[in-house]
């Protein structure tokens, strides 16, 4: 059994284990994964490994898995990085895996539970992140739980044949 280190109704967070290097590889390699994280080189067992290490060493990286309560199954990862405690400010991080997991409110708890953690627990001021403005299903979740669109990154990033946008989305703990 993991550690449960973030809990809710449907979904708990553990800590990210070297073990998890295997469940990462395999994730970054899903062509579906990869297109909507953007993603374009394959990812070996090695390099899977020392991600997970790296990440896991970090002092200004927080990961988690996520995985649903009731199977215990993993579904994706979330996590906090570039972490600063002076400006105190993260960039908010998630992907779920399986398609089968998509859609069921897994990614919206895990979303709640990782800013409460940041603010009530880290004592984080700002939360922001990077989403396609093409990602609707996104974009919607992360208004209902109070970001806000800063600003667009026009063309930021060539995907799929195009050059996409991307929003900056914020959310500033509240008093």
């Amino acid at each position: 059994m993991r550690d449960i280190f973030l809990e809710g109704e449907k979904v708990i967070l553990t800590p990210m284990e070297e073990e998890d290097a295997e469940f990462i590889r395999i994730m970054e390699n899903d062509p579906d994964v990869r297109y909507a994280l953007f993603l374009y080189k394959p990812l070996t067992q090695e390099s899977a490994e020392k991600k997970v290490r790296e990440m896991i060493s970090s002092p200004d990286i927080f990961m988690f898995m996520i995985m649903e309560k009731e199977s215990g199954q993993k579904i994706g990862q979330t996590g906090l990085v570039r972490i600063d405690f002076v400006s105190r400010a993260a960039v908010f991080y998630i992907a779920i895996h399986h398609k089968a997991s998509r859609s069921k409110g897994f990614g919206t708890e895990a979303t709640r539970l990782m800013v409460d953690y940041a603010f009530h627990t880290l004592n984080l001021n700002r939360i922001q992140l990077h989403v396609n403005s093409e990602n609707l299903p996104a974009i919607h979740i992360y208004k209902k739980l109070g970001f806000e669109i800063e600003g667009t990154l026009r063309q930021a990033m060539y995907h799929g044949g195009k050059y996409c946008d991307f929003y900056v989305m914020g959310k500033i703990r509240e008093s």
